[in-house]
């Protein structure tokens, strides 16, 4: 398919708009009263959403210098979301794909490419770009909200800030003081308990937080293995998920962050015709603390912040494992500065060191279990150590020209392990009358590269990605919202991994598409929501040259057989839509139906030889949530996945995998006063 012109379009509609844009005067110009308050850069508010994401600074996501959504507290309790997982794939432009090791994340067609942060900490690692904590490794009873940035953010985050940016914010003490309970259980064997509490003292607050949970993998039967070969169908083991997060503030100089998280992740894998269904099981606890101390000195304000976070990831298929450990200290000094009036000036400087024990250079695991029957057979599993540091300065500048909004940064990264790079994003936010508004951003972003790529013994040039995106958002007001998003992508130097370890050959990639979401309150008591993700992109094949087996002859010299194939790109499905009603039904009770279907996911398995495609079917969730027995004190919450029980396969690593089944929870919250 010919990609559509996205870029030529949107550049003539740069031109054709620039003139309008810029007969709003100079920054000195009188302006009407509350505009500058309301598109100011260092907006903060109790009421309005607020992110920090987009340009490290407390603002509206409105005016960010960044396509940016907020997904609030209250927001995440309404709809039931029980997952970061279930939370995205409502978000236009995400699609999240269910397998056994955990949820396989797309944005924009990007797979793995989006950096998630915790409190604006990196909880990717240098081991494994498939390490994302989208299901139960962090609770979002613990969440005051969730960040969302479509398109590359290297220029603030650095590398991995790929398709976008998704930030976890924990909830402090400041906001909810007190003690809160949860405990809830469902289907599946789903048992999970919290507990919170915070407290406010006027000049320090603090937040500690617990929770665990149990939950059996949907599919519970698998192929169990003994000395002499297979044995009968055994009983999978529930999963268990433990989390720990304090935090501590003083004043507006002083925060500290700890988390600790730790899980086990147990699940069963299958091959092409699932004739074979193995036991698997992941695990990867997380150690971190972060501090961060910030002065204000008049028009100026530095922030100097330092982390250390550890992650041993742990994965076994059948009795193969591997064992990966990645370490990871930070330091950075942040400064920004006003100007002009209507100016704010942004530097930083920061420097981070990575040290990975037993990265998987390749991985050996062959899930027939068809492995050379050679008694000097060879096993393919190479595991590497390695270091990396990372030295980093970057910029913004934004500047306010009338009711335009202006801004561009730039971003140096001198790598230790492979080249440099330099990032960049330019872009622009216009209000079009008292109800529209016009954003565009054009950026590029780099990836790390994977492990295999540092003891190849060749030169490589990091993956990277332009972006170029346009926003004509709609908001009147009273409940009343819509936004349309079109977006064109170009891919250099893009690779992808396998599951057996091999890296395809370097290529080109463009993709481009639209994103619409609105919502509208038509009555007080209801709510309609809906929204729809369109894809394209140039066709054609990954293709890969692997590493199959070796084996050694009798003297001593060693032989390497390699497989050679093509696979359809994998950009998921090429169309998303979702839509649903919200009803508040009385005081404290609201309902909250959902549904939403995708286009066909590609998928091809055993070296290319078996392609086609999965279709999503409509699945529709619902939420219903109702004051408890004790008036202001306690709350219910149904919540429904998959409410017709639709029968449905995902692709999973080496073989199709059923889609979740029909699943359900009852929470009830506790609030001490």
């Amino acid at each position: 398919m010919r990609p559509m012109p996205f870029i030529p379009i949107l550049q003539r509609l740069f031109c054709l708009l620039l003139p309008v844009l810029c007969l709003g005067g100079p920054a000195g110009a009188q302006e009407p009263a509350g505009v500058a308050e309301e598109t100011m850069l260092m907006f903060v508010g109790e009421e309005k959403p607020v992110t920090t994401v987009a340009s490290r600074t407390p603002e509206s996501p409105t005016t960010a210098p960044a396509m940016v959504t907020v997904i609030g507290r209250d927001e995440i309790r309404r709809g039931g979301y029980r997952t970061l997982a279930e939370l995205l794939q409502w978000q236009g432009g995400f699609f999240m794909a269910p397998g056994g090791r955990g949820t396989i994340p797309y944005l924009r067609g990007q797979r793995d490419g989006i950096l998630f942060l915790y409190d604006g900490v990196p909880m990717t690692t240098d081991v494994t770009k498939s390490f994302a904590p989208l299901d139960r490794e962090i609770s979002l009873d613990g969440v005051e909200r969730v960040e969302i940035v479509r398109g590359p953010g290297s220029v603030l985050w650095g590398p991995d800030a790929f398709a976008g940016v998704v930030n976890i914010v924990p909830l402090g003490g400041g906001r909810q003081p007190g003690l809160e309970a949860g405990i809830a259980a469902g289907t599946e064997r789903l048992l999970t308990g919290n507990l919170r509490y915070g407290v406010n003292r006027g000049r320090w607050d603090a937040s500690v937080f617990a929770s665990a949970a149990s939950e059996r993998y949907h599919l519970a039967d698998y192929t169990g293995y003994d000395g002499s070969g297979r044995s009968d169908n055994e009983d999978l083991k529930s999963s268990r998920y433990g989390e720990g997060v304090a935090t501590f503030n003083y004043g507006d100089w002083f925060r500290l962050t700890g988390r600790w998280s730790d899980f086990t992740r147990r699940y069963t894998m299958g091959s092409i015709d699932d004739d074979i269904r193995w036991e698997g099981n992941k695990q990867a606890p997380v150690n971190l603390l972060k501090a961060t101390l910030s002065k204000v000195a008049g028009p100026s304000h530095f922030t100097l912040t330092g982390f250390y976070q550890e992650t041993d990831y742990q994965v076994r298929d059948a009795d193969f494992e591997r064992r990966q450990r990645n370490r990871v200290g930070h330091i950075e000094l942040l400064y920004d500065r006003r100007f002009l009036k209507y100016g704010l000036f942004t530097a930083g400087a920061s420097w981070r060191r990575n040290d990975v024990d037993g990265a998987v250079v390749r991985d050996g695991f062959l899930p027939d279990f068809l492995s050379p029957k050679e008694p000097l057979f060879i096993s393919e599993l190479e595991q590497a150590s390695f270091d990396n540091s990372l030295t980093s300065i970057f910029s913004q500048v934004r500047y306010q020209w009338g009711k335009s909004q202006w801004w561009a940064g730039l971003r140096y990264d001198d790598h230790s392990q492979y080249d440099s790079t330099l990032s960049y994003s330019v872009g622009f936010y216009r209000p079009l009358g008292a109800d529209f508004h016009l954003k565009t951003t054009f950026g590029n972003a780099f990836r790390s590269p994977y492990s295999s790529q540092l003891f190849a013994n060749q030169s490589f040039e990091p993956e990277a990605i332009r972006t170029l995106s346009a926003q004509l958002a709609w908001d009147p007001g009273r409940g009343r919202r819509a936004e349309l998003t079109l977006f064109h992508s170009h891919l250099e130097n893009h690779r992808v991994e396998d599951a057996y370890g091999g890296l395809s050959a370097t290529a080109s990639r463009d993709s481009y598409g639209l994103e619409l979401t609105a919502q509208a309150e038509v009555a007080p008591f209801l709510r309609l929501f809906g929204g729809l993700s369109l894809l394209g992109g140039n066709d054609g094949g990954e293709d890969f040259r692997v590493l199959r087996y070796s084996f050694a002859r009798p003297d001593g010299t060693e032989v390497r057989i390699y497989d050679e194939w093509s696979e359809p790109i994998d950009r998921g499905p090429r169309w998303m839509a979702n839509v649903g009603v919200e009803g508040r039904l009385g005081p404290g009770h609201t309902l909250r139906v959902g549904a939403r279907a995708g286009g066909g996911v590609p998928y091809s398995f055993e070296k290319g030889t078996v392609e086609g495609q999965y279709h999503q079917p409509l699945l529709i969730d619902l939420t219903y949530c109702r004051p408890g027995f004790f008036k202001d004190r306690d709350s219910f919450t149904l919540h429904i996945t998959n409410l017709l029980d639709q029968d449905y396969d995902v692709p999973d690593l080496y073989g199709p995998t059923e889609g979740p089944p029909l699943e359900a929870m009852v929470i009830w919250r506790w609030h001490f006063r």
